[in-house]
Parts: C-alpha cells; structure tokens; sequence
C-alpha cells in the first residue's frame, strides 16, 4: 500500500470569484435598481401630515388600502425573475413579460394610491391641518417606471426568440394568475389579524404587520398556485 505525500494546497489555486450573470448586464442591472426603489420606498413613509391636536404623523403605504404592500409584493417576484438567469432568458413570453407587467400594475396602483392619498390631504386643510407628499412616495413611482423601462428593453431583446404559446401555457398562466390572487389575499388576511392582535397598541405594530402580512402573503401564494394549476390539469384531462 503506497501513500501519497500530504501537499499543501498552491496558493492561489482558489478559482476566482464570478459576478452573477445578473449584474453582467445593464438592462437586468437597471430592472434591480428600479425593483431596489421599489422595495425601498415602499416601506419608507408616503405622507407627512399635521392635524391639530394630533400633531405630525407618517402615513406609509401599508396603511390606508395597503397599496404599499402589494407594491413590496410584485417588486419581489420582479425582483426574482430578473435575477434568476433561466427565468430572464426564458422562450415563455408570458414570463420574459412579467417584469415590465409587473412595473406597470404598480404605476397603475400608485395612480389610484395619489387619488387616494391627494384626496385625504384635503381633507385635513378644511380641518385645519396641512400635510405632503414625501420621499418613499416618489422612489416607488422611480422605481416603478424604471422597471417598466428596463423590463421593455429585455422584451425587445428577447422578442426573436419568445414562444406565445408553448407547452404547458394555461397552466403556467393559471398559476400566476392564482399565486398573484393567493398572494393578495393572504397579505389582507395577514394585515387583518395584525390588527387585531395590535389593536389598542403601537408598540411593534408595524414589524407584525409585515412579519404576519408577508408569511401569510407566501402561504397563500403558493395554494393559490396550487390549486389553480391543479384545476387547469384536471380539467384538461380526458
């Protein structure tokens, strides 16, 4: 039996580090810089406001209709496609899409958000009050026009070799279609008993509303999914 003399490993002979294929391409880097804005300012405050004897106070886009949530929601499935390397270079136009899809949605729901938040605004100026837009508010929008932009530029690149329709379509769709409901949902029912559970009380509020909004968000993703693709098989069976 021969053995074999210990050597001690070469210096250098470590395989140098590669950055990820995601940040080798500035479109993809500029759709993570936009979905970045996104995350970002939607957990920053939306509205600093004054009301007589309250004094000031935030509003985040968790309160209210909870827009700023689903912002947060569809940045971090953007998010995940654009990072994921087989995802971005997908044939699946519905997937290759979804970021500039997703962008889109969120400019869609911070419009009605502006309306929403323009019109509480006045009503604190007839009771006395004042308050203003602040700067979460506006890197959300940023962010999400950046990703629309970016994404559209992806879509183009991309457009040679996009399939419309391949194997597998309605369930991939249904899918995402039930993930995004399922997701929705779970984050209402999640805020829901947050706010029953904080009710009365403001201490760690906000860190059990997004701990609780966001697991439920995730559990209900992924039944929604489930059984949306579950139902298209079955009724594609023979």
């Amino acid at each position: 039996m021969t053995h074999q003399p210990f050597q001690f490993p070469v210096p250098g002979s470590r395989p140098p580090r590669q950055i990820p294929p995601a940040l080798r391409e500035p479109v993809r880097i500029a759709a993570l810089v936009g979905v970045g804005m996104m995350i970002v300012g939607s957990m920053l405050p939306w509205i600093r406001a004054w009301r007589p004897g309250t004094g000031w106070f935030d509003v985040s886009g968790f309160q209210q209709a909870g827009d700023g949530g689903i912002v947060l929601e569809f940045a971090i499935v953007a998010g995940v496609i654009v990072w994921s390397n087989r995802a971005w270079r997908s044939q699946m136009a519905v997937i290759v899409v979804a970021p500039s899809l997703l962008g889109a949605s969120c400019l869609a729901l911070m419009r009605v958000s502006y309306e929403t938040s323009a019109a509480f605004l006045r009503s604190l100026i007839n009771a006395g009050g004042h308050g203003t837009f602040e700067f979460g508010f506006w890197l959300t929008i940023a962010g999400s026009m950046t990703l629309v932009v970016a994404g559209g530029v992806g879509i183009w690149r991309a457009r040679k070799r996009l399939r419309i329709r391949p194997k597998g379509t309605g369930r991939i769709i249904a899918g995402g279609v039930g993930a995004i409901a399922g997701g929705v949902g779970g984050f209402i029912v999640g805020s829901q008993i947050a706010d029953l559970l904080t009710q009365g009380s403001t201490v760690g509020a906000s860190g059990l509303l997004i701990t609780l909004a966001f697991a439920m968000s995730f559990v209900g993703a992924w039944l929604g999914g489930s059984v949306a693709m579950g139902a298209i098989r079955a009724l594609q069976r023979p």
